[in-house]
């Protein structure tokens, strides 16, 4: 919203009891909206080291895990996270990038967000990616995630 040439940070002015377990996080962005919505931050999973100190130095209250999300397990928060979220890597479907797809290792990342989901077993899942993921492989590779996400119980 823009008002008098300033742009304006929507809040939620009350908190609420949902809280929301975000990979790929990078420095923030999804997870500031969801704190701006009144949702309470969970986790954080960041491999970038910068963008994790940046999440650190923002938001020392939330907890953040700077590690390769293949090498985490999450079966201990099953049921206990209300909103699995995660922008995993475009580059491999953007029409910038050379477009491998789940050729490109960035790309079969979308397989470890559907691996926190089913381990976690949250009531959403939102995963981000970009708009040339939509007609990569002539839309197959769409197909397939949201196949994966169908199998994993999701109403899509």
């Amino acid at each position: 919203m823009i008002n008098n040439g300033e742009y304006k940070i929507l809040k939620n002015p009350q908190s609420t009891n949902f809280n929301v377990m975000e990979l790929f996080a990078g420095c923030g962005g999804m997870a500031l909206g969801f704190e701006n919505a009144g949702l309470q931050t969970k986790l954080l999973v960041e491999i970038d080291k910068t963008c994790s100190e940046t999440l650190a130095k923002n938001r020392p209250h939330w907890h953040i895990i700077n590690q390769d999300v293949t090498q985490l397990k999450f079966s201990e928060y099953n049921s206990q996270v209300d909103i699995v979220a995660g922008g995993f890597p475009c580059q491999a479907f953007s029409h910038a990038g050379e477009r491998k797809g789940f050729l490109d290792t960035r790309g079969t990342l979308f397989f470890e967000f559907a691996r926190c989901v089913k381990e976690v077993n949250p009531k959403i899942a939102i995963a981000e990616n970009v708009r040339g993921l939509i007609t990569h492989k002539n839309s197959e590779t769409l197909a397939i995630i949201l196949n994966t996400l169908a199998e994993l119980g999701l109403s899509l």
